[in-house]
């Protein structure tokens, strides 16, 4: 496999599990009137021609909900995915199910909890037994391209899998001083998608990953957005308010929050970049078009900490989702039921006629009609940090970090390593500053023991396909994830 070209996968030794999940989507294949699939007489793919010509997947990485109009926020400027969302489907309670890059992209790719496709943090390897989204469209006709703003969903890593053509490494780190071996910025991202364009005919069907990596720490947007929010009154207000530590602001995160609302900026000019290409080239309003997050980032809100990955709060969990018919179809339309990354992948299968592979964890939401009415659901979440040795003699690595179940607008929280749990109300209480469990009535303690039961069955049926820490490289990727803050 190479990295940064045109690759062949194969699969050796597939399992009872992979087989059953491959079967299910070839007989859905096979008994679909669309016309995809593969002709294996010929050796080539032949044409889909469902709903939508293209897909295109734009993915935040490290980007919080809150930072752009579209979702409220009152200073940040994103005119560029603001725009887009307003043309788009836009889910307001949109949550991933785990708070650091690798698991939630393998969740986004496999529409499965992480204790199911078996990567419990970064610097693991996804299994190729799991059945990708890119397979899905690969096999369905369409050519397969991602290009990835960070070393962590490397080809290393096993993400490649389903993909034509990934680019994992860019060489001599052109476009932008910011980049390095182990990232490159929204403006180099954008750069090279649209350079792999410009070389080669359109496809008659082209499924486009881009990945953007700018919110991540360290945090430093180049000019005008360094100095952009330095003023602002609004945002020093917004802030506070959102800490809740009024005048100890200052201190405790300030300049480290505005510079990351420039990163959130500079990425969104470069993905409206992106947009203005696409258009340019007939190919947007041909396409169903998702940007999602995900996870978000903790400023200080909960345990002092600024990351990710420790906790199973808002902060980290609410992301960002908007989805683009074709022709900007139901455009305005706002969801503001729970919606979980698990969820995507039926849900655009099921809108593009594609066949859903077996054994999934998420359902898939009806585009098809106004309104988009579907059934209360409930979803879970966990953390996949601290890493510690204790983790690698469990069944599931992470078995005793935080987790959540989410139930409507409640939300129970679990963390086993601190024998602690926590009840919140979102509709009531969005920040999670009021512990419900402090002082519970007698209702409270009811419905809590409910919940409690299920999140420790849910935690208790894992059920992960193997993974392991990648030892082909392990020195130089343990260096390479540390340079991104990633291990400890």
């Amino acid at each position: 496999m190479a990295s940064g070209g045109m690759m062949e996968i194969g699969v050796t030794g597939m399992s009872r599990r992979r087989f059953l999940r491959l079967a299910g989507c070839g007989a859905a294949l096979a008994t679909w009137s669309g016309g995809c699939g593969r002709d294996e007489r010929a050796g080539q793919r032949l044409g889909y021609s469902g709903p939508a010509r293209h897909v295109i997947l734009i993915s935040l990485d490290t980007t919080r909900r809150d930072h752009f109009g579209c979702y409220g926020n009152p200073w940040i400027r994103t005119p560029r995915i603001d725009a887009l969302a307003s043309e788009s489907i836009l889910f307001e309670d949109y949550m991933t199910v785990a708070p650091t890059t690798l698991p939630s992209h393998a969740s986004l790719f496999t529409g499965q909890y992480p204790h199911s496709h078996g990567t419990p943090r970064n610097g693991f390897v996804v299994n190729s037994q799991n059945v990708m989204l890119t397979e899905v469209f690969r096999d369905a006709g369409f050519h397969t391209a991602g290009f990835l703003g960070s070393f962590v969903l490397a080809g290393l890593f096993g993400f490649a899998q389903g993909f034509d053509y990934f680019e994992d490494d860019w060489g001599d780190f052109v476009g932008d001083p910011w980049d390095n071996r182990d990232r490159r910025s929204a403006l180099s991202v954008t750069n090279a998608v649209i350079k792999y364009l410009e070389t080669r005919s359109i496809p008659r069907n082209l499924f486009l990953f881009a990945h953007y990596f700018d919110p991540h720490a360290p945090h430093g947007p180049r000019e005008p957005y360094e100095r952009a929010y330095r003023a602002d009154e609004a945002a020093e207000s917004w802030l506070a308010e959102l800490q809740g530590r009024g005048k100890d602001l200052r201190t405790r995160g300030l300049g480290r929050a505005l510079r990351y609302a420039g990163e959130v900026s500079f990425m969104d000019e470069h993905v409206g970049r992106l947009m203005d290409y696409l258009k340019k080239r007939g190919i947007l309003d041909e396409s169903l078009l998702m940007v999602t997050s995900d996870h978000g980032e903790n400023f200080l809100e909960h345990y002092h900490h600024w990351d990710h990955g420790f906790t199973v709060y808002q902060s980290t969990m609410h992301g960002v989702c908007t989805l683009r018919l074709p022709h900007a179809d139901m455009a305005g339309t706002k969801v503001d039921q729970l919606f979980a990354s698990i969820d995507l992948l039926p849900t655009i299968a099921r809108y593009l006629e594609l066949p859903v592979p077996e054994g999934i964890d998420g359902e898939a939401v009806d585009l098809s009609r106004d309104g988009i009415a579907f059934a209360p659901r409930v979803r879970f979440g966990q953390a996949t940090k601290p890493y510690n040795r204790p983790e690698t003699n469990l069944r599931w690595h992470n078995m005793l970090k935080a987790r959540c179940l989410r139930e409507g607008q409640m939300k129970y929280i679990q963390t086993p390593n601190k024998r602690t749990e926590e009840l919140y109300d979102l509709a009531a209480d969005p920040r999670e500053r009021e512990d419900l469990l402090k002082n519970p009535t007698p209702e409270i303690a009811t419905a809590t023991e409910s919940l409690r039961q299920r999140l420790s069955a849910w935690a208790e049926a894992a059920d992960p396909l193997e993974s392991h820490y990648n030892l082909t490289k392990w020195k130089e990727a343990a260096q390479r994830l540390e340079s991104l803050g990633y291990v400890e």
